[in-house]
C-alpha cells in the first residue's frame, strides 16, 4: 500500500461530538477530556493528523471563462444568473472547523515535551486556522474572528459583530508568521506537511490580499497592497533558494506537464511541495477522471485561443494573431501550438481508456473535452470517484508564478526574474523564453484586461492561466484582478465551418454531422450508426441545447446561457451572509454591497 496518513478515530470523535445548527456551531463540551488526552507529542499528532482531512485537491474551474457549461453545477452558476440573495444562499455554517483549531490552541499547552515538536503542531494548527480564516476573508471581506473555542457561555463573543477585513487579514498573517517559523522543514515524505507548505500557503494568500486590495479600490486599501505584494516575493524567495524544489520534466516535453494529473505515484516529483496520496487497495479514490472528462463541462474557446502557436522558425507568437485562426476547427486548432494544450484539451484521435475507437467530443458541451486529470487505466473512470491518480495540492509551478507576478505588481520584474520564472516553466515543455522587451502588444490579452498596461504582467498572466487550469484558481483569479467581467460573457466552444459532416479525429474521415434539424440530414439510415448527429432544434422547431454563432456556421454557443450570464460590479465580489444568520445574531452586518 502507498504511504498514506490515517486519521485516528479518537481525535476525529473530538470534531465530530462537537456540532450542531446553530448560526455559529456552538458546540457542548467534548466527552473527552483535553488534560487527559494532550499530555505528550504523541497525542498533538494524533489530533494533528486529522488536519490532512482538511486538505482536498482540485481539478475543475466549472465556472468561469476557462469552461463551457449548461449544468447547473454550483452556487456559482446560480450567482452569475442572479438567484443568489440573503435569502436563498447557503454557507457561513463550517465554524465547526474553526473550533476544531482553536480546541487544540487551547489544551496543546497541557502537553510535554520536547519545545520544538509541540512548536511545531502548534505551527500546524495556526497554519490551517489561517487558509480557514482567509477562505472566509475571501468571501465575506469582513468576518468574525475567534481565537479560542466558543461555548454556549460566550454570549458576548457568540452574538458578536464582524471585525474588519484588516484586523482579520492581521492575525491570518501572524498565524503564518508562526507557522513559517515553527513547523519543521523536513519533506521525507511530500505527503506532510512542512515548512515549505506553510511558505507556499503564505505566498498564495500574500498574493491574493495584495492584488485584492490594489484592484478593489472600494475597499480604499489600495495603499497597503504592496505590504503583501512583497511579503509573496520573500515567501517564494525562501522556497526558490532551498534549491529543494524543480519543474519536473519527466516524460518530455509531449507528457512530462500531463504526468503531473495523471500519474499513479507523485512521491519522485521534484515538483510536489505537497501532494495527496490516492490508493486503490485502501479505497482512497477521487473523481478527477470522471468529473472532468465531458461530464458536465468542457473547456473554452477563450481558453483554447490562450495557448500560443510555434511559428516554423521557432518562435511562439499569439494564437489569435495568426491568419485565419477564428475559423479553424476542431482538427486545426491543434497544429503548432504550445505542448500544454494537447496535454489539456483533448487532441483529435485521442482514444479514453478501456476503448477502441477515437472520442468523439460531445458538442452539447462546446466540443472541447479536458484530459488534464484523465487516467490510463478504464477501471478509474467507470463512475465518479473511482480514480486513484495522485493529486498535487501545492507544487512549485504555482510557486514560481506567484513569484513573477507580485514582481510584476511591484514594478520590479526583469528578465532574469522571468528566466527563473515563466521560462523555467516553459522549458517543461521546450516553450520558447519570454523576452520582456521584445513582447509585441497582444490585443486579446489587452481586451481581457483593459486597466492592464505592463506587457510582462499581461504574459504572466496568460501564463498563469494555462499552466494552472482547472487546479481551482481561475475564479479566485478573476475576483482578485476585479476582472469579473470575464465570467459575464457568454463562453463559446468549437468553431463549426458549416452545417453538415465533419472530422474530429485527425484521419480525414468525416465522423460528427451537424444539422438543422432531422429532417435536413441527407445521410441515408442505413449510414447514420457510422456518425454522432446533432440538430439545432427538435422536430417541434424548438432550439435544442446549442446554436452556432453565425447561425449556420461558427462558434459553438450554449442556449442555456444567453442572457444568463450577469456580474455586478463590485456586489458579486463579495457573498451575502445568509439571513437566517442574520435573525440568529442581529449583531451581523450584512456583507458590503448586499444591504441590510
Amino acid at each position: 500500500m502507498k504511504t498514506f496518513v490515517k486519521y485516528i478515530f479518537l481525535v476525529v470523535v473530538i470534531l465530530a461530538t462537537s456540532c450542531n445548527n446553530d448560526f455559529m456551531d456552538r458546540f457542548p463540551e467534548t466527552s473527552i477530556s483535553p488534560e487527559n488526552f494532550f499530555r505528550t507529542v504523541e497525542d498533538l499528532e494524533l489530533y494533528t493528523n486529522t488536519y490532512y482531512g482538511f486538505v482536498s485537491p482540485q481539478f475543475c474551474d466549472y465556472v468561469s471563462d476557462n469552461c463551457v457549461s449548461y449544468a447547473e453545477i454550483s452556487d456559482y452558476n446560480k450567482l452569475i444568473r442572479g438567484e443568489i440573495n440573503p435569502a436563498t444562499v447557503w454557507g457561513w455554517s463550517d465554524w465547526g472547523t474553526l473550533r476544531h483549531f482553536n480546541f487544540f490552541l487551547k489544551y496543546v499547552y497541557n502537553a510535554t515535551g520536547d519545545p520544538a515538536q509541540i512548536n511545531h503542531h502548534i505551527g500546524l494548527t495556526r497554519l490551517q486556522r489561517a487558509i480557514w480564516y482567509y477562505d472566509m476573508v475571501k468571501k465575506y471581506n469582513d468576518v468574525p474572528w475567534y481565537s479560542v473555542p466558543l461555548t454556549d457561555t460566550d454570549t458576548d463573543l457568540l452574538y458578536k459583530k464582524r471585525d474588519p477585513r484588516t484586523l482579520v487579514v492581521d492575525s491570518i498573517m501572524a498565524d503564518l508568521d508562526y507557522a513559517v517559523k515553527n513547523i519543521s522543514e523536513d519533506i521525507g515524505n511530500r505527503t506532510q506537511f512542512s515548512r515549505w507548505y506553510a511558505l507556499a500557503m503564505q505566498a498564495r494568500i500574500c498574493l491574493h490580499e495584495g492584488t485584492f486590495r490594489k484592484y478593489h479600490d472600494e475597499l480604499n486599501l489600495q495603499n497597503t497592497a504592496n505590504t503583501y505584494l512583497e511579503k509573496a516575493v520573500s515567501s517564494t524567495q525562501e522556497i526558490m533558494k532551498s534549491n529543494l524544489f524543480f519543474i519536473d520534466k519527466t516524460g518530455g516535453k509531449e507528457k512530462a506537464y500531463w504526468n503531473l494529473f495523471s500519474s499513479y505515484s507523485l512521491s519522485k516529483s521534484p515538483e510536489m511541495i505537497l501532494f495527496k496520496d490516492y490508493d486503490k487497495d485502501a479505497h482512497i479514490k477521487h473523481g478527477g477522471g470522471v468529473t472532468t472528462f465531458s461530464w458536465v463541462t468542457n473547456l473554452s474557446r477563450s481558453l483554447m485561443e490562450s495557448y500560443e502557436y510555434l511559428t516554423e522558425d521557432g518562435k511562439a507568437i499569439p494564437f489569435t494573431s495568426v491568419k485565419d485562426y477564428e475559423k479553424m476547427g476542431f482538427v486545426d486548432v491543434f497544429k503548432n501550438r504550445d505542448p500544454r494544450f494537447s496535454q489539456t484539451f483533448m487532441y483529435p484521435g485521442y482514444v479514453k481508456a478501456g476503448e477502441n475507437i477515437s472520442f468523439r467530443p460531445n458538442m452539447n458541451l462546446g466540443g472541447y473535452p479536458q484530459i488534464k486529470f484523465m487516467p490510463e487505466t478504464a477501471d478509474q473512470i467507470t463512475s465518479r470517484g473511482d480514480s486513484y491518480t495522485d493529486l498535487p495540492v501545492s507544487r512549485y509551478a504555482e510557486i514560481l508564478l506567484i513569484y513573477a507576478e507580485a514582481k510584476a505588481e511591484l514594478g520590479k520584474l526583469n528578465q532574469e526574474d522571468m528566466n527563473q520564472t515563466i521560462n523555467e516553466i516553459r522549458s517543461r515543455v521546450n516553450m520558447p523564453p519570454v523576452i520582456i522587451s521584445q513582447l509585441a502588444d497582444n490585443p486579446s490579452l489587452k481586451s481581457q484586461y483593459p486597466n492592464i498596461s505592463d506587457k510582462a504582467l499581461l504574459e504572466i498572466r496568460r501564463e498563469r492561466r494555462i499552466e494552472l487550469i482547472s487546479e481551482n484558481f481561475r475564479w479566485d483569479d478573476l475576483m482578485r484582478w476585479k476582472a469579473g467581467h470575464l465570467i459575464e460573457q457568454m463562453q463559446q466552444g468549437a468553431y463549426i465551418p458549416q452545417l453538415g459532416l465533419f472530422d474530429v479525429s485527425g484521419d480525414g474521415v468525416p465522423d460528427v454531422g451537424i444539422y438543422k434539424n432531422e429532417a435536413g440530414n441527407p445521410v441515408p439510415e442505413s449510414e447514420r450508426s457510422n456518425y454522432t448527429f446533432y440538430y439545432l432544434e427538435n422536430s417541434s422547431g424548438v432550439q435544442n441545447t446549442f446554436s452556432l454563432s453565425k447561425g449556420d456556421s461558427g462558434y459553438i454557443i450554449m442556449n442555456g446561457e444567453i442572457g444568463k450570464r450577469i456580474f455586478k460590479q463590485p456586489q458579486f465580489y463579495y457573498w451575502p451572509i445568509p439571513q437566517i444568520q442574520r435573525q440568529l445574531n442581529p449583531n451581523l452586518e450584512e456583507t458590503i454591497f448586499w444591504g441590510n
